[in-house]
């Protein structure tokens, strides 16, 4: 495994970095013991430094997204944007949400207390580079714990950019440490009993490890995995809106977000009509330079991730998906994808079966709504969910139905820091966002006094 920059656009190596050593645990540890005395107001006043050196240097970290790991400029300097959100949601918040709580009980008084662990791990993928860092460590740092990142290793630059933020912010010294860690490393740090709790976003075959070895060691663990999210149109809902959803969702990000939609769900009566609007709109996305503002869809992020969408497109094509592809792609040195919506999907086919994480619209024709659920229930999968009707009380009723983490009416399904985001089945489990992501790495005290 080596952690290298590595343009998407042409594949060209650019920079590559050395493994550091195991990690100085005693650094972090001497680090909590100042920091967790800090109040959570004051924690707050140090994290605010960080943000307003992030914001002051937003173009040129979204240079840096872009160049590491792909995605159109615009979205890159969104997703530093909507990072700010979250410490202004937890620097605001955060003293109210762990404020001692007071029970009446049979004691003369008694109280819940939330009370930092100590190091928490994370480690985070590449897609949102510093979003997924941020949403992770600004709930764990503003509670009292610090952390340790292992970032992607196709974005290492923007892992020294976040530890140069905090490095140059002036706040309490390692709070916040970075390591280019081997996977061997990474594990030697969930059995260190100086650690304390792990966080994890990516791949459910990735979770699935990381969570065995933290179970072993009786670890904390919260887990953001995979999704294949349904988009369930039904008979009355105004198409033109659920068509731009349908975009937006999942040509976000050139298609690799967790959260963005991948099965499209349509009720027979405006399946056709749908689906020529959709294939119509896919056709319209601009696919090339992602500094290029007028581009709609970036590279994928890595070669091999390319290699796999491709055989999953022809592996649906062969198991009777038909094929309408969009822009055609001018780039062949580059992770290139055309856009494609793949209709006469069906269960048992890969594009119904697996994350596709590309440009990639799979179109499921239902008869009603009944059919529908189901559909969306027949995954291994249940991180987001979204319903497109004119009828938003019987499009509520039916959120109760989903088995998914996040359930959207009549838009799509996004991360927002006032409210918790995480998964059920294999999309993983616990929170993060809101008062309930900030509470994940606490220990929650009750003390009773008679």
């Amino acid at each position: 495994m080596k952690y290298a920059t590595v343009n998407p656009v042409n594949n060209q190596l650019l920079k590559e970095f050395p493994l550091d050593s195991f990690p100085d645990l005693n650094l972090s540890s001497e680090a909590f013991k100042v920091w967790r005395k800090l109040t959570v107001e004051e924690r707050g006043t140090q994290l605010r430094k960080v943000a307003v050196l992030l914001e002051k240097n937003k173009k040129h970290y979204a240079q840096l997204i872009t160049l590491e790991m792909g995605k159109p400029l615009r979205e890159a300097e969104y997703e530093l944007s909507k990072t700010l959100t979250a410490f202004d949601y937890y620097i605001a918040n955060a003293p109210v949400l762990l404020k001692n709580e007071e029970v009446k009980s049979n004691a003369s008084k008694s109280y819940v207390s939330f009370e930092p662990l100590g190091i928490i791990f994370s480690v985070m993928p590449w897609n949102f580079p510093f979003w997924q860092v941020f949403r992770f460590a600004v709930p764990t740092l503003i509670s009292g714990n610090v952390t340790i990142l292992k970032h992607a290793p196709n974005v290492p630059q923007c892992a020294l950019a976040i530890q140069a933020l905090f490095d140059e912010a002036g706040v309490p010294a390692d709070i916040f440490r970075n390591y280019f860690l081997s996977n061997e490393d990474a594990a030697k740090v969930i059995a260190d009993p100086r650690v304390h709790g792990i966080s994890f976003t990516g791949s459910d075959a990735t979770g699935s490890i990381l969570a065995a070895q933290a179970g072993k060691h009786i670890k904390k663990c919260v887990l953001e995995l995979g999704g294949n999210d349904a988009f369930i149109v039904l008979d009355d809902a105004d198409l033109d809106l659920a068509v731009a959803g349908a975009i937006k969702s999942r040509s976000i990000n050139s298609g690799q977000s967790c959260n963005g939609a991948k099965r499209f769900i349509v009720t027979e009566k405006v399946a056709e009509p749908f689906t020529i609007k959709l294939i119509e709109a896919a056709a319209e996305l601009k696919v090339g330079d992602p500094l290029d503002e007028t581009t709609n869809v970036g590279p994928l992020a890595r070669k091999d991730l390319m290699e796999k969408v491709k055989k999953q497109i022809a592996d649906s094509i062969a198991q009777g998906a038909n094929a309408y592809y969009g822009s055609e792609v001018l780039n062949t040195e580059g992770n290139f994808i055309s856009p494609v919506v793949l209709t006469n999907v069906t269960a048992g086919v890969t594009s119904f079966n697996e994350e596709v994480f590309a440009p990639v619209w799979s179109v499921i024709t239902v008869k009603n709504v009944d059919e529908a659920i189901a559909a969306a229930n027949n995954s291994v999968y249940g991180l987001g969910a979204s319903i497109w009707s004119g009828d938003k009380t019987k499009a509520e009723s039916l959120a109760v139905e989903l088995e998914a983490g996040n359930v959207f009416i009549n838009d799509i399904v996004k991360s927002d820091a006032r409210l918790p985001f995480g998964g059920v089945k294999r999309s993983g489990f616990g929170r993060e966002l809101s008062g309930y992501g900030l509470k994940e790495f606490v220990n929650i005290k009750t003390v009773y006094i008679n």
